[in-house]
């Protein structure tokens, strides 16, 4: 109670000093360094912006009004005015950190990618245009992702406009690959599942074998696992017995005990694993293979091993050193493409991505 009658009186009583002008000295100057400050930080964000809006110009042949995205430390972050999901980052000397936009393909008036984006879904898929269109340009990627309205056909296009990859959701697999997916799934699940995998999606790159990868799923378990049309070799197999987790706290702090126990597990003691996993999963041989630890905040459970003439082998670790997931990049194909997956199956009603 007493501090709520002081305060406005305390107000006053500076009001009225500063009215018979009694500024102490670091009253007087105080107002001038903000003011400097502050108006050299506008122009700086002022000249980010313009930076930002040229370059949108430059992949999409739009002009756009620009927000203040979320703030970060030693980031200006921008987004398009009614885009909530925009990703525009620079940092503080002008350089550009991430841009990460969505648009539909119609929407595009020229730009970078546009004429590329239509001779090459020609080619690919006579008689079908793109709809969304996803544009990236980081230190970690740089080109398009493009798809259809049902989202069922998707298009990695790089930034010099050379096709990175492909994958669709056929209607079906060769006989021999339906016939080893049965297998697969009945050793991924120790014997538990029999049947229940369904064709995702098929993998495709000019000159290379098709690779069809399959998924499961349950209330105990999610199986996913790729196979190679010619050889039957699997590419990729995963199994997660993991719940999933609705908060974000919960889920950081889980994530948090997860990578502190993984880090006290030895190298040795994830190799003597790994290879363990790796054959009894895919009957992957990694013995001569070289082990590394992922060193980003994102792949701390994960690893990368390698060989000379050998193709890389990319895992997943679990909290108690075991592992959950391999990928063999014999191909170059990336068989985890994290958020940028197929949504469903050919008949699926589509989905947007855009505001």
């Amino acid at each position: 109670m007493t501090k709520k009658k002081i305060l406005p009186i305390l107000g006053v009583a500076l009001l009225s000093a500063s009215l018979l002008g009694c500024q102490t000295p670091v009253q007087a100057d105080s107002p001038n360094k903000v003011n400097t400050n502050a108006s050299q930080n506008a122009k700086q964000d002022q000249k980010l912006m313009q930076q930002a809006q040229d370059k949108l110009k430059e992949l999409t042949g739009n002009t756009y009004t620009l927000i203040q995205g979320t703030a970060m430390k030693d980031m200006v972050s921008f987004k398009r005015e009614n885009f909530k999901d925009d990703i525009i980052t620079y940092k503080k000397n002008g350089k550009l950190e991430n841009i990460g936009i969505k648009i539909n393909y119609e929407d595009l008036n020229g730009g970078k990618y546009q004429t590329k984006l239509k001779e090459t879904w020609a080619a690919l898929f006579p008689g079908e245009e793109p709809k969304y269109v996803n544009i990236s340009e980081s230190i970690y990627s740089v080109g398009t992702i493009s798809s259809n309205a049902k989202q069922n056909k998707q298009v990695y296009m790089e930034d010099n406009g050379e096709l990175h990859g492909v994958n669709y959701a056929p209607d079906d697999a060769p006989a021999s690959v339906q016939k080893k997916a049965a297998q697969v799934l009945s050793k991924l699940t120790n014997g538990k599942v029999k049947k229940g995998e369904k064709l995702d999606r098929v993998f495709v790159l000019d000159g290379k074998p098709n690779v069809y990868q399959y998924k499961y799923k349950s209330n105990t378990m999610d199986v996913s696992f790729a196979i190679e049309e010619q050889t039957l070799e699997l590419l990729q197999a995963g199994v997660n017995h993991g719940k999933s987790v609705d908060n974000y706290e919960e889920f950081q702090k889980e994530e948090k005990a997860k990578d502190t126990k993984i880090k006290n597990l030895t190298l040795d003691t994830l190799m003597k694993n790994a290879v363990k996993d790796a054959k009894t999963m895919l009957d992957l041989d990694l013995k001569g293979y070289k082990g590394a630890r992922g060193t980003n905040a994102w792949d701390k459970d994960q690893m990368t091993f390698t060989k000379k003439d050998a193709p890389t082998v990319i895992a997943t670790v679990n909290a108690d050193g075991s592992f959950n997931d391999f990928i063999v990049e014999k191909y170059g194909q990336h068989l985890s493409f994290g958020g940028n997956t197929i949504v469903g199956p050919a008949n699926e009603q589509p989905k947007i991505l855009t505001n």
